[in-house]
C-alpha cells in the first residue's frame, strides 16, 4: 500500500468563516464533499511548503510557508475516489487571511478541474448544521484552534 504525504490549510477570514471546496467523485458524480485547500507534496518539499504551494495553486492566495500556523493535527485519511482507495498522510496548518479568492490565479489539475464544483466561506453556524459531508470531522475544533491562536505543542491526531 502506497502513502502519500499531504499538507492542508484551514484558510480563515478574520470574520471566522472557513474557505472549503466542494468535490465530486469523478466515478460517481452523486458523491460529493466539502474539503480544506491543499494536496500532495512534491519531491524535497517540507509539510508547510507543500501547504504554502497547494494554498496558492488552489486559491491563488499566495503566503511564505513561514506565515502559516502549525502544524495544527494529522490525521491518515483513507478515500475512495474515482474507483480507487487513497491512502494519504495529511498535515494541517492555519492561516488567517482576508484576500479574495481569486480562481483566475489558480493553477489547478486537469482531476482539479473535473472534480471540484464548488467553494464557499462557511459559518460556524453553517458548519454545525449542515447535512453535507465535510473533511476533516474536526475541523470546528481546529478553525477553534486557529482563531485562539494556541496551537498545540504536538499536532491533534484527527479521524
Amino acid at each position: 500500500m502506497k502513502v502519500r504525504s499531504a499538507a492542508r490549510v484551514v484558510l480563515m477570514n478574520t470574520e471566522g468563516a472557513v474557505f472549503l471546496l466542494k468535490a465530486k467523485d469523478l466515478g460517481d458524480s452523486s458523491k460529493t464533499w466539502w474539503m480544506t485547500c491543499g494536496g500532495g507534496e512534491e519531491m524535497g518539499e517540507l509539510p508547510a511548503q507543500t501547504a504554502a504551494r497547494e494554498l496558492a495553486e488552489e486559491t491563488g492566495i499566495e503566503c511564505e510557508p513561514t506565515e502559516l500556523v502549525g502544524p495544527l493535527a494529522k490525521r491518515r485519511a483513507v478515500m475512495e475516489f474515482t474507483d480507487h482507495t487513497l491512502h494519504q498522510d495529511e498535515v494541517f496548518f492555519g492561516l488567517v487571511d482576508d484576500s479574495d479568492v481569486d480562481f483566475e490565479e489558480a493553477l489547478w489539475t486537469d482531476v482539479e478541474k473535473a472534480s471540484i464544483v464548488g467553494a464557499k466561506w462557511w459559518t460556524r453556524e453553517e458548519l454545525e448544521t449542515t447535512s453535507e459531508t465535510v473533511y476533516p470531522r474536526q475541523l470546528i475544533e481546529l478553525m477553534d484552534v486557529v482563531s485562539s491562536g494556541q496551537i498545540p505543542e504536538t499536532p491533534l491526531v484527527l479521524d
